[in-house]
């Protein structure tokens, strides 16, 4: 496990092979605005946040409201969502929905191999269309299709930190989605926000060389 500090208000948790039974690299990351905490993503399960919640606790920040956010649906960013009963859960509208069609799938298709303790599915339950932002708190929530049809980002304002889930990889894409052109728009559009951290959800901390390789594969596959 790493945690490391990024830049004023983030905490960014690296699950590593042996934290869980899912041994790829995964991001979660916890956002301090003040009164509030913004959690995006929360990996294979309870175990797995309870370091978060760990972490929360040792720095004093247990009293604060956690809202959770999913950037896509696929099961490796949402099982922990059990763990926060209480919590909003923020998602584009088509991620709700593709966990309503394919979540017990998939839950029964990799509990046995990946699952991170006793949990059921827990869906998002406050939706957006293109855009949700919470203002006085500098956090925004983006649509943004391209790994999947319901792909989303946060932007954090104020710290120009942007979490963009499963969009860019190393060392390239995984397709899900066939829109491809939408895809590098996507791209081409977390591009323009200049954010000073781009944070992934398997390859940590990337910059714009990485994107334009991924948009360079995205555009082979075109061909």
């Amino acid at each position: 496990m790493k945690i490391e500090r990024i830049a004023k208000r983030g905490t960014l948790f690296t699950f590593q092979e042996g934290d869980s039974l899912f041994s790829q690299d995964t991001s979660v990351y916890l956002i301090d605005v003040g009164d509030k905490l913004f959690l995006c993503d929360t990996h294979v399960g309870p175990k797995s946040m309870a370091i978060v919640k760990d972490h929360i606790n040792a720095e004093g920040l247990e009293n604060k409201e956690i809202i959770v956010f999913n950037s896509h649906g696929d099961w490796d960013h949402i099982w922990g969502n059990c763990a926060f009963p209480d919590s909003t859960i923020i998602a584009h509208e088509s991620c709700r929905r593709r966990i309503i069609e394919y979540g017990e799938k998939d839950l029964e298709r990799f509990k046995d191999k990946y699952h991170d303790g006793s949990f059921g599915l827990k869906l998002p339950n406050l939706t957006f269309d293109s855009r949700l932002s919470f203002e006085d708190y500098g956090i925004e929530f983006i649509y943004a299709p391209g790994h999947t049809v319901d792909s989303a980002i946060c932007y954090d304002k104020e710290d120009s930190v942007l979490f963009v889930g499963d969009l860019i990889e190393y060392p390239e894409p995984y397709l899900q989605y066939e829109n491809l052109q939408e895809y590098i728009n996507t791209l081409e559009y977390i591009k323009s926000k200049k954010a000073d951290v781009i944070i992934c959800g398997h390859s940590g901390i990337v910059d714009d060389n990485l994107i334009n390789e991924n948009i360079d594969f995205i555009k082979r596959q075109m061909k």
